[in-house]
């Protein structure tokens, strides 16, 4: 999108990240959408993420009681070729906690609910303040070693969706960010 609102609190992330914004109306906010993007996407590489480009999620890495454990990816031109010429199997990357931010898909959730895990309501009609809300209240480990944040809480809960807002999402995925850390610091303990 060329603008993107933001509503109150979710300007703190903008400040933090130094991303130019305009008030527009009492706890509301415009911002550029590429450079929002791209000051995300930066601040998201310098801490550290990794992207894999030209990769599209297949399946989930499951263990003993259905623990999510990582994902299993496959180059994206295979899922164009037929099924019969093609050659390169997926791979799992293996990990102690997934986090899907998959917004409405949800496509880690939906894996599990193809395997009988957990089951989704679908978001709901547009209600943008409480949907912000409810999102950020939702966030959260909704099956052992998955952590669901932004739209893919709506979709997972069937809360209302956000519509052209922004704030819940960068808020919701702090705070999956969050609870992350915490679960695997607690895991390190345990180990």
């Amino acid at each position: 999108m060329n603008k993107v609102t933001i509503r109150h609190p979710g300007e703190r992330i903008l400040d933090e990240l130094g991303i130019p914004y305009k008030k527009v109306n009492q706890g509301l906010f415009v911002a550029d959408g590429p450079h929002a993007c791209s000051k995300l996407i930066a601040s998201a590489c310098d801490s550290g993420v990794k992207f894999a480009n030209m990769t599209v999620f297949d399946d989930l890495v499951l263990r003993e009681g259905g623990r999510v454990a990582g994902v299993v990816i496959n180059w994206t031109p295979v899922s164009a070729m037929p099924r019969e010429i093609t050659c390169v199997d997926p791979v799992a990357l293996e990990s102690e906690l997934v986090i899907d931010a998959t917004g409405h898909d949800a496509q880690v959730v939906k894996k599990l609910e193809e395997r009988g895990f957990i089951k989704t309501k679908g978001f709901g009609a547009m209600w943008v303040e409480r949907s912000e809300d409810l999102i950020i209240e939702h966030t959260g480990e909704v099956h052992p070693g998955l952590i669901i944040t932004g739209m893919a809480v709506a979709t997972t809960y069937g809360l209302p969706r956000m519509g052209p807002t922004f704030g819940a999402m960068l808020l919701s995925g702090e705070v999956g960010a969050q609870i992350a850390l915490e679960k695997l610091r607690e895991n390190a303990k345990i180990k």
